[in-house]
């Protein structure tokens, strides 16, 4: 999962730093195929974290991230850009727009890449002990 997450922390970011289309199509590329690994991943990670008992129950919470994820980063890009209207304007357009939001949500990634990192630490002594 880390090697998953660590590509869109990189993708988030090029969405700040750069200017040019192409780092549009190739972040939302890099972003929805990953997303995609993880959502598969999660499958084996539920059954290997928790076992198999009461598999439906646990993957089921271990995914409720998906849409809460999705409404709270929509709703935070809503209001982010409300406030990043620079004098008054009645649209915004481009980057500058949703750079907070964008810079945000890739320090959630750098935190989730570090999480599943230790995750991956903790869960290998455990496979070292049996």
């Amino acid at each position: 999962m880390g090697a998953m997450t660590a590509p869109m922390c990189g993708a988030f970011f090029l969405l700040v730093m750069s200017k040019r289309d192409f780092a549009l199509y190739i972040s939302t590329a890099v972003i929805g195929i990953c997303s995609g690994a993880v959502t598969s991943i999660s499958v084996s990670t539920t059954s290997e974290l928790f076992g198999t008992t009461n598999f439906g129950v646990n993957h089921n919470i271990l995914i409720s991230n998906i849409p809460i994820g999705s409404f709270i980063f929509g709703d935070l890009a809503a209001l982010l850009y409300k406030k990043g209207r620079v004098g008054g304007e009645e649209n915004c357009v481009g980057q500058k727009c949703y750079q907070t939001t964008l810079l945000i949500w890739g320090g959630f990634c750098v935190l989730g890449s570090l999480l599943a990192l230790m995750l991956h630490v903790k869960t290998k002594k455990l496979h070292v002990r049996k």
